[in-house]
């Protein structure tokens, strides 16, 4: 357990410090969007699925995160690879965690779908957990923040770690 838990962390490091000065598109590099890519691909190792496949995390939208979903690419959890689509638009059932760029963009037939292809819905859009989101991202007193909305996950048939609902504020 404490293996995986170094591992995890080594990895998190490296995903904030491996990528320095100028993203490729020339724009500066935001530890913000770093923290969550490595988020994100912690997600999907606190998160349980119904069904075990490989984990392919999809960006819907034009977000700055863009710039850095890539270096999920390949990455191992339990010995699969991690795949990371960015093509607009998306197939959700395609996905495992579908980071979305703009609250408009969460309706209830994608809501729907996600409830039934088990899909992990994640925004750093305001009010994304209380419109029916998963998990939020949120800027508060300068750090990066969790809010979860539990119902929703459970009812997409997922379960989340322990681990992860702790560093969360969550919402019933």
């Amino acid at each position: 357990m404490l293996k995986v838990f170094l591992k995890s962390l080594l990895f998190c490091l490296g995903v904030c410090l491996s990528v320095y000065g100028y993203a490729n598109d020339g724009q500066p590099i935001s530890r913000e969007y770093q923290l969550k890519t490595a988020y994100l691909f912690h997600f999907a190792e606190l998160a349980e699925w119904p069904h075990s496949t490989p984990v392919t995390i999809c960006l819907q939208g034009n977000n700055p995160i863009r710039a850095y979903l890539p270096i999920l690419n390949g990455q191992q959890i339990d010995n699969k690879a991690v795949r990371v689509k960015l093509g607009t638009p998306i197939a959700i059932e395609e996905c495992q965690i579908v980071f979305f760029s703009e609250l408009n963009a969460l309706s209830k037939p994608v809501l729907e779908q996600a409830r039934k292809y088990h899909v992990l819905l994640v925004s750093d859009a305001e009010e994304f957990a209380e419109k029916g989101g998963m998990i939020q991202f949120t800027l508060r007193d300068n750090k990066l923040k969790l809010v979860v909305n539990l119902t929703a996950v459970k009812l997409a048939g997922l379960k989340l770690s322990s681990k992860l609902l702790r560093m969360a504020e969550i919402l019933e």
